[in-house]
């Protein structure tokens, strides 16, 4: 049992239950997961400097160049497909249903996202630790900016929608972080976040080898309680919970399980092992359903129009 408080809901209970390597890009070092008993969010240790944090991401692993000739014309169709879809689910559906203004993609990389939600009349804001990431999602039509919501000086009230795709669960201190993304948003201004959703039966079943723990990068790791909590102490009102499934997470799961790492790392192999996923798709939803829920959770909340600080 951990002496550490847990930062989301102050429970001591806290205990080591997970441990293993950097599977996806091999660096050194073993990891461990700190599991709160009370609220099931789980903290990644040993802690990390600054410094620290941004070795655990090789250049490679921001995927900012694009395919050129006729397989980078199928890749830029495929992903237009693919956020057409996004953006008719939740979280996304939300942002989607507003007037479109100023947004924030927080963790934008190459501007996937920003791209889609600038071809529906959002003008938008990209905050980015690569700044070879943040030159491509200029090329597309995002005003981003390399850095972390520390160190990148938005004014307070100035977006209309700030999105969190996959980027929560890679801070340390998510409660700072939310405070300050509710300083940058208006007031009845919609925050839409998507993480892993720690409580998830793949997690449960398959352990440290579940695909979207993603040791060492990933330093929080929410269950919808955790989440939810996170957001209603730094004075957000929630909108929506839900979970979704993930086309890749069962296949690079089942890789980790049977070869230690990922078979297929390319674009090509993104595409392949997507395809795997939809195959099996019908078989995963009926997991989902039946044992708590798909790898993705997904929460829409709005910062309240009443001034609460």
């Amino acid at each position: 049992m951990s002496s550490e408080h847990c930062p989301i809901c102050a429970s001591l209970q806290l205990s080591a239950s997970l441990t293993g390597p950097d599977r996806l890009h091999h660096g050194p070092g073993t990891f461990s997961i700190l599991v709160c008993s009370a609220c099931g969010a789980g903290w990644t240790r040993p802690e990390a400097s600054a410094e620290e944090l941004s070795s655990f991401y090789p250049e490679a692993s921001y995927g900012f160049t694009l395919e050129r000739g006729l397989r980078g014309t199928v890749q830029k169709l495929l992903q237009r497909m693919l956020f057409v879809y996004v953006l008719a689910r939740p979280p996304l559906r939300a942002v989607a249903q507003l007037t479109p203004g100023a947004s924030l993609d927080v963790g934008c990389g190459r501007g996937d996202l920003g791209e889609a939600l600038v071809r529906h009349g959002w003008r938008v804001a990209g905050v980015e630790p690569s700044p070879e990431a943040c030159a491509a999602a200029r090329r597309r039509g995002v005003d981003a900016t390399a850095g972390t919501l520390e160190t990148v000086p938005y004014g307070a009230g100035t977006f209309d929608a700030v999105v969190m795709r996959h980027s929560l669960e890679h801070v340390p201190d998510p409660i700072r972080d939310l405070q300050r993304v509710k300083r940058v948003l208006r007031p009845g201004a919609l925050l839409a976040i998507s993480v892993p959703n720690f409580a998830c039966w793949e997690r449960r079943r398959f352990g440290a080898a579940w695909f979207h723990l993603d040791l060492p990068r990933h330093r929080t790791h929410f269950t919808p309680r955790a989440l939810q909590l996170a957001l209603e102490r730094t004075g957000f009102d929630v909108v929506g919970v839900s979970t979704s499934g993930d086309l890749t997470s069962l296949v690079s799961t089942l890789q980790y399980c049977t070869a230690g790492r990922l078979l297929w790392t390319s674009a090509l192999g993104f595409w392949m092992t997507s395809a795997l996923g939809l195959l099996l798709s019908p078989l995963t939803a009926l997991a989902n359903r039946a044992y708590g829920g798909g790898p993705v959770l997904n929460v829409v909340a709005r910062r309240p129009i009443d001034g609460r600080s």
